[in-house]
């Protein structure tokens, strides 16, 4: 059985890191799995190359000729572009009719291509919507539109929304944050929880670090300026922040804030670190903080837990689902200050309880989460829908 996991570009990001796990796993299972990429420009240079080298990739817009592969980004959203909106037709024929028997789509613009194809070729698909474009619009745009312009855009997103839940056979999702939401945009939608895994470690390590750990793709909106209000109230506390910068001038920028506000001992800017890097500062951190809402799952808890390490996160993730609070690691409203100082010093002072937290969170994992069970779910998805 052919299976095209579909991403629109490649990105240091948890999203693109699902696809190509999940590509991998499937492969392990002699699955015949391809990371099929919608645009061979990435958003940054070599993503995941530790990942990629055993990765079969198909960059589908190498299919095209050059002056259809013109794209550019909408002013003031992060990513969406205008090959978002012109490969769903365009990139339809050149995919044969049976070239691959299923396809799971990830995220909403790239499933726009997804749906195309199965217009066009007949390809069926189910989508990983990981956050919606009305959540999205909702939540990171609110203050960049005027009210006329945003309503009309929330009317749009709802039609685009909507237009994915009515083609794809079935919703996957990471929790149930956005569940309500579908079932709006249809009633019998058929929506299906199947987690992100991590490869979890046997044990966990017993000489931990005083450092909180966080590591994200960095950009504006992750808001790494709140950072410095935690070490005002906590001025020994030593962060490690690990993940690319997406604008090297912000980076710079926030690098200034920090040396202005005297806490360089307190903030280490660590930069892009590879996959084996990053597993090591999981396994070494105290604690490994998420400080904004990823409503649609929330992968560094679950890659904490996978490396034997507690954690502290927004409450009402996805990944929340998978764990229990105060006994995994501790949820608390976003940007709740007071709570997050709390469990910070209960965490690096208690070593006691630091210790059974994470290995409960460790054994979760070990017990429930891995990408081989990830990959059988998503055969099951197939199974149903592709014909014999």
């Amino acid at each position: 059985m052919k299976i095209g996991i579909l991403i629109d570009r490649l990105n240091i990001g948890g999203v693109e890191k699902i696809a190509i796990e999940e590509v991998l796993a499937l492969n392990q299972q002699k699955v015949d799995a391809k990371l099929l990429v919608l645009r061979k420009q990435g958003v940054v240079k070599n993503a995941f190359p530790d990942l990629l080298k055993k990765t079969p990739i198909v960059y589908l817009d190498d299919r095209l000729p050059k002056v259809l592969r013109i794209s550019f980004k909408f002013p003031i959203f992060y990513f969406f572009s205008l090959f978002h909106l012109t490969y769903p037709l365009l990139i339809s024929f050149v995919i044969k009719r049976k070239e691959f028997d299923y396809i799971i789509s990830h995220s909403t613009y790239t499933t726009f291509t997804a749906v195309g194809i199965k217009k066009i070729t007949g390809i069926r698909f189910s989508s990983f919507i990981w956050d919606p474009i009305g959540y999205i619009l909702g939540r990171v745009y609110a203050n960049k539109f005027t009210p006329v312009l945003k309503t009309i855009l929330l009317a749009l997103s709802g039609f685009f929304d909507s237009l994915i839940v009515r083609n794809a056979d079935a919703i996957l999702v990471g929790g149930d944050a956005h569940n309500k939401y579908f079932k709006k945009l249809k009633n019998n939608v058929k929506i299906i929880t199947i987690p992100p895994s991590v490869y979890p470690v046997r044990n966990m390590s017993k000489r931990k670090n005083p450092y909180i750990l966080i590591a994200t793709a960095w950009k504006k909106g992750k808001n790494p300026e709140y950072l410095l209000e935690l070490v005002e109230k906590i001025p020994h506390l030593q962060i490690k922040m690990a993940g690319i910068w997406l604008d090297p001038v912000y980076r710079k920028e926030f690098a200034e804030l920090v040396k202005h506000n005297n806490m360089r001992k307190n903030i280490s800017i660590l930069g892009e670190v590879s996959e084996k890097e990053l597993k090591k500062l999981y396994r070494s951190a105290s604690v490994v903080l998420q400080t904004n809402d990823d409503r649609g799952f929330g992968m560094p808890a679950l890659e904490a837990a996978g490396n034997g390490t507690t954690f502290i996160i927004p409450e009402g993730q996805g990944v929340c689902n998978l764990f229990i609070n105060a006994v995994d690691g501790f949820f608390t409203k976003e940007k709740d200050t007071k709570t997050i100082v709390k469990y910070l010093t209960l965490l690096l002072k208690n070593t006691k309880r630091n210790e059974k937290m994470s290995e409960h969170a460790l054994k979760t994992v070990q017990t429930k989460y891995s990408w081989d069970i990830h990959a059988t779910q998503l055969m099951e998805v197939v199974k149903i829908y592709v014909k014999k």
